[in-house]
């Protein structure tokens, strides 16, 4: 099913960008466009949501935008869209320092991640690509924080600072960026969750099929592949100029080429990132997670009955437990924004306006605490990462003091943490 004429999305996998033009502000100066004159037309946004307002301006999110397209009306909005609108007019006002202190503590967890995980004995195959996946994470992070801080926090600027030619290829540079590395924490999960998947299902093909050059060259095509897949977005968007009240402003708005043949590059653009890299992903990584359930539900069966848990064993159901905590917690930070996003598609722009929209902060934090909350589970959930941790930043006058309990170094190549 086509989309409507008027509903512009782009970018789900981890950047949305809208276009929804539904109220033409050029006649009034930016600097004027105060909240009188906002009144009129959107009489219960706060402050925050005024500063989001500008002709044809595009902001970026994780996952949607801050583009205001409702206008006070008499009849009850489709969908609960008054429901969602109040929600979201609510939420705006925790939401930039919430992200602000998930993105600051998930960026510190990922780079303790990365050097836990690269440490000589914690080296394996599945270990490799966890640190693929915590690069991806942070830079996600790294990318989404100052572009809070400069559309949520700093919402009092004036437009030739707001708007401003560097911030603008910032943006434009965000809206790329932040794409190529969800999809690429995405596509790692799952390889994550096949890797582990052979490796239980097949232990005695597993050093085969799970080796470190393949672990390797999996990342290796993850990340190449990611972007060149990420081809039209890069095509999509670019940077106009306009002036206003004798100040050029710069924005980040569709191409040419996204504007041709009916916008087609923009509805390629939909489908691909709201749906293919959002529900495929999350439709495998179920499958592939109740694989894993069912084999350590069959496991756990066998050693009741022989009455015999070896340790190596004990290591490695503490290995598919662990990433079955990082597949479930992806698919519920994941599924939700890939149903909302297909909904958007099928029921059009009633949908998309009064739903979609206004989730689209919500959507975000969520996507960052599932980028942030991995070192968490690492923690919580391997002894052999707490122990390297341990020995790696507890300083030697504490370690004295407290023993620190060591297993038998019993990992195969395709263990985990």
């Amino acid at each position: 099913m086509s989309l409507p004429a008027q509903i512009s999305p782009t970018m789900v996998s981890v950047v949305c960008c809208f276009s929804l033009p539904s109220m033409n502000l050029t006649e009034v100066p930016v600097e004027k466009l105060n909240q009188d004159v906002y009144e009129k037309f959107y009489p219960t946004f706060n402050a925050s949501d005024y500063s989001w307002l500008g002709d044809e301006t595009l902001e970026f999110t994780i996952n949607a935008t801050s583009d205001h397209i409702f206008r006070n009306t008499d009849a009850p909005r489709p969908y609960y869209g008054d429901t969602f609108r109040n929600f979201r007019i609510n939420y705006l006002s925790i939401h930039a320092y919430l992200a602000v202190i998930v993105c600051i503590f998930g960026i510190f967890a990922n780079i303790l991640n990365i050097i836990v995980l690269t440490r000589k004995d914690m080296i394996s195959p599945t270990n490799a690509i966890l640190t693929g996946l915590a690069f991806a994470d942070m830079f996600v992070m790294v990318s989404y924080l100052p572009h809070c801080i400069h559309n949520y926090i700093r919402i009092n600027q004036p437009p030739e600072q707001k708007f401003s030619y560097g911030w603008a290829v910032f943006t434009l540079f965000h809206a790329h960026f932040t794409v190529v590395c969800h999809t690429i924490s995405t596509w790692l999960t799952v390889t994550l969750a096949v890797w582990r998947f052979l490796a239980v299902s097949f232990p005695a093909n597993s050093k085969t099929w799970c080796s470190m050059p393949r672990a390797k060259l999996a990342i290796l095509c993850t990340y190449i592949n990611c972007a060149l897949f990420c081809l039209p977005v890069y095509l999509t968007f670019t940077i106009i100029q306009k002036e206003q009240d004798g100040k050029m402003l710069y924005r980040v708005y569709f191409s040419e080429i996204a504007k041709r043949n009916n916008e087609a590059l923009e509805k390629i653009n939909f489908w691909l990132f709201s749906v293919l890299t959002k529900l495929i992903p999350c439709i495998a990584l179920t499958g592939l997670s109740l694989g894993l359930i069912k084999v350590l539900y069959e496991a756990n069966k066998r050693k009741q009955r022989l009455k015999n848990r070896i340790e190596n064993d004990k290591t490695t159901d503490r290995t598919t437990r662990m990433l079955l905590a990082i597949l479930l917690l992806f698919l519920i930070t994941e599924f939700p924004s890939g149903i909302v996003a297909l909904l958007s598609g099928i029921l059009g722009k009633a949908f998309f306006d009064n739903v979609y929209l206004n989730l689209g902060e919500i959507v975000d934090f969520l996507a960052l605490v599932n980028s942030a909350i991995n070192f968490i589970l690492y923690c919580s959930m391997s002894r052999q990462f707490r122990d390297t941790f341990s020995n790696l930043f507890t300083p030697k006058i504490v370690s004295k003091w407290m023993a620190v309990p060591t297993e038998p170094n019993t990992t195969v190549d395709t263990t985990c943490v």
